[in-house]
């Protein structure tokens, strides 16, 4: 069962531990070294896999009438089953102002990636490949092709994190999804 809602730290699924520093004094440099990378690629698949959420929820109210039963009845809002939720209800929280809309979704996907990276263009890159593979995982779950919600929220989230990696002096050469 998937909840979608929940406290803060539910909400954006940050694990506080993930960003500590494991470079401690007296290790070898190389060590420090892997660790560091070790953390980027946690932090990218950890990115992945909220992405791939945050989008497979918004497709299957993007598709509310086309689910059956036991899908709508395995997603979880505001601790409710989405089945019981009216087809207006869904459509009203994709919608413009929704809570699964392109600017509630992409702005969580972007406060997750920004929080968890801060001025580090290494983890911003890795965040922002996250996106891009977690969407690519949404898309396989959901037949190879996404309603154009998803590919607006992709879009408004890449341009935040892109703008966040340039303010801080990197450049992000690839910008085709």
């Amino acid at each position: 069962m998937s909840n979608v809602t929940g406290s803060t730290n539910n909400v954006t699924g940050i694990n506080a531990k993930l960003f500590q520093s494991s470079n401690r004094a007296g290790r070898n440099t190389s060590v420090s070294k892997y660790s560091m990378q070790t953390d980027i690629i946690q932090f990218s698949l950890q990115v992945k896999t909220d992405t791939q959420h945050k989008i497979e929820t918004q497709n299957a109210l993007s598709h509310f009438s086309q689910l059956d039963q036991n899908l709508k009845s395995s997603l979880i809002y505001k601790d409710n089953p989405i089945s019981e939720l009216s087809p207006g209800q869904a459509a009203e929280l994709v919608g413009e102002d929704g809570y699964f809309g392109v600017d509630q979704t992409s702005q969580r996907i972007i406060d997750f990636v920004i929080k968890g990276a801060g001025d580090d263009i290494e983890r911003l890159k890795s965040g922002r490949e996250g996106i891009l593979e977690g969407f690519k995982e949404a898309k396989k779950a959901w037949g190879g092709k996404l309603p154009e919600i998803s590919y607006q929220t992709l879009t408004k989230s890449l341009e935040t994190i892109d703008e966040k990696i340039r303010e801080n002096g990197g450049s992000v050469v690839d910008l085709s999804i």
